[in-house]
């Protein structure tokens, strides 16, 4: 029979909630002085491309307070009819920004570049957009580069690419690829006008909107995809479950920590069950110290794991289920 630890109190878990406050607030007021230079300019030129700009930034605001909410309803405490927590809810709203991103964001571009593209306006006075677009760049990279370095830092590897291939943070992926689109699209925004003004082909201003749509929808699927994963119950990367198994397999009692099954109930919160093989010589006693030894062993050393389940087994026993199982 299984043995079965209790989740540690919400208060005493350990927590990276509100660094990812921190990043998505920041986040909010950059965009949001961003979309707002961005209107002003478009309404100066009449842009298209510049204005599907201002309105990709204003999407990124209201993301950015979907988000918050995520997160701050995530943090609620378990209760009888939430016994693990409200963690998935993060989850849940991250996929819900991510359909805003695609269907008003990447639509509203879509339409207005092609009615651009195919009856083309020629533009006005270009100079303010040009200012404008440079300042929202350095805006964007400043909070980029600061949302990079803060995300080096924290990462286990201190490596940016493995984190964004193994992260399972959707507050902060989030922000951080809306920030990348939103540098994208202005640089492809400022294409877009010096070759409808340069050249005098005003198409190209719609062109340059129509590209535009098709990188936030890419954004949106992707972050979308990020998002079904986590809410069916991803597993903890490999690098973490081998963790636990050599934190587990370092008690004295334990012959062999087999293998785990984890499911992830949170942005930074994991369930966990774990097969452990006990030396024949452990008497009923030895075995329920070593679970509590294991237990803080593993909440020591891997801080994720919120609840962990023990499950008694031989390695004979766990291979043979395992082959079953499949993988």
């Amino acid at each position: 029979m299984p043995f079965i630890t209790h989740d540690a109190p919400a208060q005493d878990r350990p927590s990276r909630g509100s660094a990812n406050m921190s990043i998505v607030l920041l986040g909010l007021a950059a965009d949001t002085m961003i979309a707002l230079l961005k209107f002003a300019a478009a309404r100066e030129s009449g842009g298209t491309a510049l204005f599907t700009e201002g309105v990709h930034s204003l999407l990124d605001v209201l993301t950015e307070v979907i988000l918050l909410y995520g997160l701050a309803s995530a943090r609620r405490p378990s209760d009888r009819n939430f016994q693990l927590g409200y963690g998935r809810s993060a989850f849940f709203w991250n996929l819900i920004a991510a359909m805003l991103i695609l269907s008003l964001g990447a639509g509203f571009a879509f339409r207005e570049g092609w009615r651009q593209y195919v009856s083309p306006d020629p533009l006005g006075p270009t100079t303010a957009s040009y200012v404008v677009l440079l300042v929202s760049f350095l805006i964007d990279g400043t909070f980029a580069l600061f949302t990079c370095r803060k995300i080096v830092r924290e990462s286990s590897e201190h490596s940016l690419l493995h984190y964004l291939r193994k992260s399972r943070d959707g507050a902060t992926l989030t922000v951080l690829f809306t920030s990348f689109a939103s540098l994208a699209g202005i640089v492809i925004a400022a294409l877009g006008m010096v070759i409808a003004t340069r050249l005098s082909f005003p198409a190209a201003d719609g062109a340059a909107s129509l590209v535009i749509a098709l990188m936030m929808a890419a954004t949106a699927l992707l972050l979308a995809n990020e998002s079904r994963s986590l809410i069916i119950g991803a597993s903890a990367s490999p690098e973490i479950e081998n963790q636990i198994l050599g934190l587990a397999g370092s008690v004295p009692e334990v012959a062999n920590a087999n293998g785990t099954i984890s499911v992830r109930t949170g942005p930074d919160r994991l369930l966990v069950s774990i097969s452990i093989a006990f030396r024949p010589e452990c008497t009923t006693e030895d075995i329920e110290r070593a679970v509590v030894r294991i237990e803080e062993q593993v909440k020591h050393g891997c801080p994720q794991v919120a609840l962990l389940l023990i499950k008694p087994q031989s390695v004979e026993t766990y291979r043979s289920v395992r082959s079953r199982r499949g993988w």
